[in-house]
C-alpha cells in the first residue's frame, strides 16, 4: 500500500511481469501474441531474458506497410490476414512465411525505467521521446514491468 505522503511510482502502475517476444519471433507470430494478450507493444529480450529491444504494433504495421527487398508490403498484409482466417479455423491454405523477424524492426535499447522511478519523470519522459510505453527492469535488465501512456492516464482523477 502506498504511503500517502509518498509520490506514486513505477511499481504503483506497471503491469507486472510483461509478456516478452524473442527477436527471432516471426511477424504472424507477434500478430497473434498482440491479439491473444490484448496488447499493442511488448519487451524484446535474448536467449537469457535480458532486455534488448521493443516492438509494438505499429511497428509491425509500418514494417507491413513498408514490405522488405524481397517481399512486398502487400504480402505481409496478406500474410497477417491470413493468420488471423487460421485462427478463426477458417479453410484455406497458408502462404508461406517470409524471414522477417521481430529484430529486423523493433527499437534497439528501449526506453527503460527502475520500480522507484517517479511516475511524473516517466510521464515527462514519455512526452519527450514521443513514447507509449517504458520498460521497467531490475538491475539485470530483466523486463519485471511495462507501464503503457494509458497506465498514466488512470492514475489521474476525473
Amino acid at each position: 500500500m502506498r504511503h500517502p505522503n509518498r509520490a506514486m511510482t513505477a511499481s504503483d502502475v506497471m503491469s507486472r511481469d510483461p509478456i516478452c517476444v524473442a527477436p527471432s519471433t516471426r511477424v504472424r507470430e507477434l500478430a497473434r501474441v498482440f491479439e491473444e494478450n490484448e496488447i499493442s507493444g511488448a519487451p524484446v529480450v535474448d536467449a537469457k531474458g535480458t532486455l534488448v529491444g521493443v516492438v509494438s504494433r505499429s511497428d509491425l504495421i509500418r514494417r507491413c506497410s513498408e514490405g522488405t527487398d524481397n517481399v512486398p508490403p502487400a504480402y505481409l498484409f496478406e500474410l497477417l490476414m491470413q493468420a488471423d482466417a487460421a485462427d478463426r479455423s477458417e479453410p484455406g491454405e497458408l502462404i508461406p512465411e517470409p524471414l522477417v523477424c521481430v529484430g529486423d524492426f523493433m527499437t534497439a535499447d528501449p526506453i527503460t525505467a527502475t520500480m522507484d522511478e517517479p511516475l511524473s519523470s516517466l510521464a515527462r519522459t514519455m512526452h519527450q521521446k514521443k513514447i507509449h510505453r517504458i520498460i521497467v527492469v531490475d538491475g539485470s535488465q530483466y523486463p519485471i514491468g511495462i507501464i503503457t501512456s494509458l497506465d498514466l492516464l488512470r492514475v489521474f482523477p476525473n
